[in-house]
């Protein structure tokens, strides 16, 4: 009687190790969008009940520009899950959204010194031109819309 000895392709093993990687990283990713669309929930419950209290102008721009931001973030998560990448329009938005946000809780200008105020400047300077960048270019989605007649720029 002879052995047969067996030996697995490495190919095969990597190849189902990292489907199953890659199933459990979309798992991760819509459980952070489930959790991310939770707390938006909760923002937008505590926004209507706040306000009902005591409407304060500037908490309530603040929690607003929150939920914005909470909302950008489970869009890029639920682009991740579908496309499996992440457009960099859509992230440049979210910094944009994120340094509204800052320069409007931000009250006291006065104590900011103008390095921090010119870093904010250019930082803005800089994401707004990638984002023209982005704008102006293409996605394979958009160009496959455009080859059918179904979109004009």
């Amino acid at each position: 009687m002879t052995m047969v000895k067996r030996h697995r392709d490495p190919g095969v093993i990597e190849s189902l190790l990292l489907k199953w990687l890659s199933v459990l990283f979309d798992i991760v990713v819509i459980g952070l969008a489930t959790v991310t669309m939770g707390y938006v929930v909760y923002l937008m419950a505590n926004l209507i009940t706040e306000s009902m209290h005591a409407f304060d102008v500037e908490e309530v721009l603040h929690q607003i520009v929150l939920i914005i931001i909470f909302l950008e973030i489970f869009e890029l998560l639920t682009m991740y899950v579908t496309e499996h990448h992440v457009s960099m329009r859509n992230v440049v938005e979210l910094g944009v959204l994120a340094m509204v946000r800052k320069i409007i809780i931000t009250l006291d200008y006065n104590k900011l010194g103008w390095q921090t105020l010119f870093g904010i400047a250019a930082l803005i300077f800089v994401m707004g031109w990638i984002y023209v960048q982005e704008r102006q270019r293409r996605t394979k989605h958009e160009e496959f819309l455009i080859e059918k007649g179904f979109y004009r720029r």
